[in-house]
């Protein structure tokens, strides 16, 4: 049986943006030379709101295979999401419940037809591991940034 790499990534996609106010989700990751670029890939009006920064990349980062009786390969897909930062509108807050609303979808999710939202190389770890939270500056807009790393474990053959 062939991997589903492609299928995989649009069930990532599409939990994501179930996740309320998730903002603009994009299944690869997107180049910006120049934060005009950047501003249009990744602005997001949420109800009631005015338009910021808001918005998500996924990849994939590693794919390693064993064999345990099958063959399994173990997709490791990084998630990088950014939000405009604003101080007066204390947005860290905001950010901070993002990322617990993402780990916490991905711990619920349906696994798939051959996969499932786990490390099955670290049965003790969730599918979601928090790398990265930090402030940084793309161009001249500073965010907030975070890194999640995805485990997703794939039964590829019998």
């Amino acid at each position: 049986m062939p991997g589903n790499y492609t299928t995989i990534i649009a069930d990532i996609k599409s939990n994501l943006e179930a996740v309320t106010n998730i903002g603009v989700v994009h299944d690869y990751y997107r180049y910006a030379a120049n934060p005009s670029t950047f501003i249009a890939l990744f602005s997001y009006t949420p109800t009631g709101g005015s338009k910021h920064i808001r918005g998500w990349e996924i990849t994939r980062i590693r794919a390693p295979e064993h064999k345990r009786g099958a063959f399994f390969r173990h997709h490791v897909f990084k998630l990088t999401g950014y939000l405009s930062l604003k101080d007066a509108d204390a947005t860290d807050k905001t950010f901070q419940g993002l990322i617990d609303d993402v780990c916490e979808k991905f711990r619920t999710a349906a696994d798939g037809a051959t996969w499932y939202y786990l490390d099955g190389d670290n049965g003790d770890n969730a599918p979601c591991q928090v790398e990265i939270i930090e402030p940084r500056i793309f161009g001249e807009i500073l965010c907030h940034y975070t890194e999640i790393i995805l485990h997703i474990t794939e039964r590829i053959a019998p």
